[in-house]
């Protein structure tokens, strides 16, 4: 399954608790445009095999694996494919090598790999130093520095000018009005956590951030 028709809503789900992933999974409608996230918290709370709940609910959902790889890069990546993620997330913050054998390993199970900048000083560096460039590059503030740090907007259009045949994703505390942004600066998938997960009415707020994707095509 290959993302083709950007722009694209993923649902991160950064949860602990069992039970309220389940409801909020039952919560999100059906669409092509939008990706399921098995964020980090999540997966080393349940394990990997936590992304096939989301594919057994979600069969036709194009899936991630947040694992925020930073060393034996094949090896999680073999570990996100078996358990059914379409991508894997890896830190830029890993060794060269482990970047490479990711993409290496991503490239044999016929997976994408989710390029994650957070905290990376140089960007553009490092991409340069790739021979091959990831499926998504992600600009990613976290959650701790959130209030403390801006999303690097000009960077992200330049990364994107510069690396057109990759999907730009952004994530960290995006509302609807930083995701138009997000948008207009480039973007291809927008990442949204709390402000659905912790909706009171998950479909419905879903529903407005694929409104404002239809509103860029």
């Amino acid at each position: 399954m290959k993302l083709l028709k950007p722009p694209y809503l993923q649902i991160a789900i950064d949860l602990i608790s069992y039970d309220s992933f389940i409801e909020i999974i039952k919560s999100i409608p059906f669409s092509e445009k939008i990706l399921i996230e098995a964020g980090t918290p999540l997966i080393k709370k349940f394990g990997a095999k936590i992304i096939k709940k989301i594919k057994e609910l979600h069969n036709k959902s194009y899936a991630i694996a947040d694992m925020k790889t930073l060393d034996v890069g094949w090896l999680e990546v073999q570990i996100g494919a078996e358990a059914g993620a379409n991508a894997i997330a890896i830190s830029g913050l890993a060794p060269i090598e482990t970047i490479i054998s990711s993409l290496q390993e991503a490239e044999k199970r016929d997976v994408d790999i989710v390029l994650d900048l957070m905290n990376v000083s140089e960007p553009l560096t490092l991409l340069k130093s790739l021979e091959e460039i990831p499926q998504i590059i992600l600009f990613h503030r976290g959650i701790d520095q959130e209030g403390n740090k801006e999303h690097p907007w000009e960077l992200i259009t330049e990364v994107k000018k510069s690396y057109p045949e990759a999907l730009i994703a952004i994530a960290g505390g995006l509302s609807l009005e930083t995701s138009k942004k997000a948008l207009n600066k480039g973007a291809d998938i927008i990442i949204i956590g709390r402000a659905i997960t912790q909706a009171k009415d998950i479909s419905n707020e879903v529903t407005k951030f694929l409104e404002i994707l239809e509103k860029r095509n």
